[in-house]
């Protein structure tokens, strides 16, 4: 009785966490608005639909952002990843598919340490690198005791087929809601090299609010994804990426392991 109760709390918390992501939402004149990809209520007018989304508009430290090879390369940092197996419990919020992760996981950042809450999907890839978008985008959202929050990104390309994205892409369903697979747990230690090299910069949500209370930390190494698993998503959700903002002279570090 007691693991069943531990379960579902933490199946709340992380319906709590993915605010952002939430189809509808109260505006500041009492209305309902819901933000989407395109169309009138697209990235260029989320700031519009609601006080609360005012800083995807007026913020200076949005995200995503363009990534090079030329920007500032240092060798202090580290991302270790202490990522155990957690039931499978895969969330269609009706933006992305997320996948919410049980609590005890964590990932030690640049010296921080940071529990992962969820990871979620997007297509074509947020970011991009050296000028040029990638099949797919994984974000694995993390928050500290202090409430911040850190964001490990990693570029999906076109490849073979990817075990652990099978897991998740074998139970997708085309009607929104949470659903628990019975038996079946994941790890998403799978999606992330050993001593990677990676961007980081303070940046924001990539969907509204876009608070900016985000450290990004987006591998430079890609994870591999078949076309067909590629296209499944597709299938879904054909485009949930936010444009590309401005840096406006944001330090952002290459780190090198």
């Amino acid at each position: 009785m007691m693991k069943s109760r531990k379960f579902v709390c933490w199946i709340l918390l992380g319906l709590l966490l993915s605010f952002s992501t939430t189809s509808l939402v109260l505006g500041g004149d009492g209305t309902i608005g819901r933000w989407d990809y395109d169309g009138e209520n697209g990235p260029s007018r989320w700031g519009e639909i609601s006080v609360e989304y005012e800083t995807c508009s007026t913020g200076l430290f949005q995200s995503p952002i363009h990534l090079t090879a030329s920007n500032l390369i240092r060798e202090e940092g580290k991302i270790e990843t202490h990522y155990q197996e957690t039931p499978l419990v895969i969330n269609n919020n009706g933006y992305t598919i997320q996948v919410d992760y049980q609590p005890g996981s964590y990932a030690i950042i640049n010296g921080q340490k940071y529990e992962l809450k969820q990871f979620h999907f997007h297509i074509p890839s947020e970011h991009t690198l050296n000028g040029q978008k990638s099949d797919m985008e994984l974000h694995l959202v993390h928050q500290n005791e202090a409430g911040k929050l850190a964001v490990i990104g990693v570029f999906i390309e076109e490849e073979k087929a990817n075990a652990t994205l099978a897991k998740i892409w074998e139970n997708l369903s085309e009607t929104e809601g949470i659903q628990e697979v019975k038996e079946k747990t994941i790890n998403a230690t799978n999606f992330i090299a050993d001593n990677p090299t990676y961007f980081h910069y303070q940046g924001s949500l990539t969907t509204p609010p876009c608070s900016e209370n985000v450290i990004w930390n987006v591998i430079k190494e890609p994870l591999e994804a078949s076309s067909q698993q590629i296209e499944q998503f597709m299938n879904l959700y054909p485009m949930n990426a936010r444009p590309i903002q401005e840096e406006n002279d944001r330090l952002v570090e290459l780190i090198i392991n």
